[in-house]
This record gives structure tokens, C-alpha cells and sequence, in this order.
């Protein structure tokens, strides 16, 4: 055989030997899982998703913000419709005011009344020490009769006079309630203390001021509910999805929007078993960007899942074929931000 005959039979034969080749290298890279090189895997920036969405049945109104759009914490994603709420609220506050205005009314009713009671308690209080100090002097008078009537100084119809209106005015006395100045404060003969006027009109006004604290409680619930009612961005992020549109009936809890963001510096791989001991919390690591003459970044691994769990599709070399590793999440050492999903290759130093 020829040199040109060789060269033409291995021309022919070169590329069967490279299907060989590549068939044998595919499925040693199969074979072992998500392997790129010798201890290195695929991993991703850490995504966080986070649905946003109303916590009371309404119609969505508007969704003023775009896929892809970055948001902050507290921006407006989505409003409901508020003309329901806002008509409630509306009667709710005619309601306030109308509990308002029957409290204040009946404090100048009740106050009023129980200031009659109190004069009415006072002038019985003083008519009584009146007759007390009348039947004093009733006495002292009688007395006197009498020493003069011994003397035949003064007439006996003088003295009998003055004997009549004293046993009246003794028996009327007498015919008063008695007790402690407390029990007849609760009769009605005695003035109360001011400290204790102020807790009986306090508590004549109890269901009244009681029913401006029930008034003022559905206030309060209604605006909440109409704050609830504007949808805001619970984080920093992006629009990752718009799930609902203006006009669309919802329900409590369906989401409308997802936020999409990530932690600083944080990467999530999924380590074969075969791999595990070469990562382990602490292990520095390697993390470059996918493509040519990139930067390597330096990083440590931060937390290692106890549990093997099937890997995504994305991260797998083949998605057709499946592929088992634990969770390992790595921290750069100095915090990038990243964008949510982009791709790293990450190695053990």
C-alpha cells in the first residue's frame, strides 16, 4: 500500500473515528451529572421570587409597570378597583359623626341631670341643717318659756306655741333617712364629690362612647382594606411576570405580578455526589462567567443541603436526562450584584 492510498483510507475512515470520539466523550460527561471539568459545576445567581397579590376579592384596574422593569421596595405594581370601598367608607364616616353628635348630646343631657340632682341634694342638705339649727334655737327658746313661765312672766298659750312647733320640727327631723354621709350621698340628700359625679356621667356615656370606638374600629378596617387595595413591591427587584391584566376579576391571594431578585453575591449549584466532598461549608472556591477570558472571582461555600433533590432542567447538562445532586449555595467575597439566573461556572481551589 501507497502513501496517497493510506492517506485516502484515512480520510475515510476519520469520520467515524470522530462520532466514536465525540459519543465516547458525551457520555462520560453524562455520566458524570453536571461535571464540566474536574470539580467544577454549573451554577446560577440566586433567584428569589416573590408573588405579589391582593388580600380581598376585587377588579384589577391598572398594572402601571412593564416585564422587566426594576422596582423598589414600596413602588406601586397594581391597583384594584376602590369605588366599593370608598362608598363604604363614605357611610362609615356619616356614621362616626352621627355617633359623635349623640355622644355629645347626651354628655349635656346627662351632665345636666345630674347637676339638677346635685343642687337638688345640696338645698336638701342645707333645709336640713336649717331645721337643725332652728330647732336649736327652738329649744333654747322653749327653755327660756318655761324658766319664765315659772314666773308667771310670759303667758302658758306662749309657751305651748313654742312647744308645738318644736315637737313638729323634732318630728320632721326624725322622720329624715340617716346613715353615713356615703349612704345618703346615694339617697340623694347628701352633695356627691366631684370625683364622683365625673365617673356617673362617665358611665351614663359608656354605650354611647362605646359605640364611637365601634364606628371609628370599622373606619379604620375599611382604610386598611382600601391601602391593601394598591399592590407594592415587597422588595428591590425585577417585573418577572405580569399574570394578570386590567379588568380581570381576582381573588384573594391570586397573584398578579412576580418580583424577581437576588441576594448579593449568591450562587446556587448543584453538586453531584460524587462531588460532595470536594465542597463542604467553608471550602474556597473558583466562580468564572460564562465565556472566554473572564475574570475569576473568588468565593466560599456558604451552606450544603442535607438532601440529594432532582436538579432543575436548566441545570443539568442534558435536559432530557436526569439528574440528582445536593443544593449548595456559594458567597462571593466581595458582594456583586448579580442578575437573577445568570450563569457561573464554580470549582474548588
Amino acid at each position: 500500500m501507497n502513501r496517497r492510498e493510506l492517506r485516502h483510507r484515512l480520510r475515510e475512515r476519520l469520520p467515524a473515528l470522530l462520532l466514536i470520539l465525540l459519543a465516547g466523550t458525551g457520555f462520560w460527561v453524562l455520566s458524570r451529572g453536571m461535571t464540566l471539568g474536574a470539580g467544577s459545576v454549573v451554577g446560577y445567581a440566586e433567584e428569589q421570587l416573590h408573588s405579589v397579590g391582593p388580600l380581598q376579592a376585587g377588579r384589577l384596574q391598572a398594572v402601571p409597570v412593564l416585564l422587566g422593569q426594576a422596582v423598589k421596595a414600596g413602588d406601586v405594581v397594581a391597583q384594584l378597583d376602590r369605588r366599593p370601598l370608598e362608598l363604604r367608607r363614605e357611610r362609615l364616616r356619616a356614621e362616626l359623626a352621627q355617633a359623635k353628635a349623640v355622644l355629645l348630646a347626651e354628655h349635656d343631657l346627662q351632665n345636666t341631670l345630674l347637676m339638677l340632682t346635685q343642687i337638688q341634694a345640696v338645698s336638701t342638705h342645707i333645709d336640713e341643717t336649717r331645721a337643725r339649727a332652728e330647732l336649736s334655737v327652738l329649744d333654747q327658746q322653749v327653755k327660756r318659756l318655761q324658766w319664765l313661765q315659772t314666773r308667771h312672766l310670759v303667758r302658758d298659750s306662749d309657751v305651748e306655741d313654742a312647744q308645738r312647733r318644736q315637737r313638729s320640727l323634732a318630728a320632721d327631723l326624725a322622720a329624715r333617712p340617716a346613715g353615713t354621709a356615703n349612704e345618703l350621698a346615694q339617697m340623694g340628700r347628701r352633695p356627691r364629690p366631684a370625683a364622683e359625679q365625673a365617673q356617673r356621667l362617665e358611665e351614663r356615656l359608656a354605650p354611647y362612647a362605646a359605640a364611637v370606638q365601634i364606628s371609628e374600629s370599622a373606619l379604620r378596617e375599611v382604610e386598611y382594606l382600601l391601602a391593601e387595595l394598591t399592590l407594592r413591591a415587597p422588595v428591590d427587584g425585577m417585573i418577572a411576570a405580569i399574570v394578570q391584566r386590567p379588568g380581570d376579576m381576582l381573588g384573594a391571594g391570586a397573584p398578579v405580578v412576580t418580583v424577581v431578585t437576588t441576594r448579593p453575591g449568591h450562587i446556587v449549584a448543584y453538586l453531584p455526589e460524587r462531588q460532595l466532598h470536594t465542597m463542604q461549608p467553608g471550602t474556597p472556591v473558583n466562580v468564572r462567567r460564562s465565556g472566554v477570558f473572564v475574570a475569576v472571582l473568588k468565593g466560599h461555600v456558604k451552606e450544603v443541603a442535607p438532601m440529594i433533590e432532582e436538579v432543575l432542567p436548566r441545570a443539568r447538562t442534558s435536559s432530557s436526562v436526569p439528574a440528582w445532586g445536593r443544593k449548595v449555595v456559594v458567597v462571593l467575597d466581595e458582594l456583586l450584584p448579580l442578575i437573577p439566573g445568570e450563569a457561573f461556572r464554580v470549582s474548588a481551589r
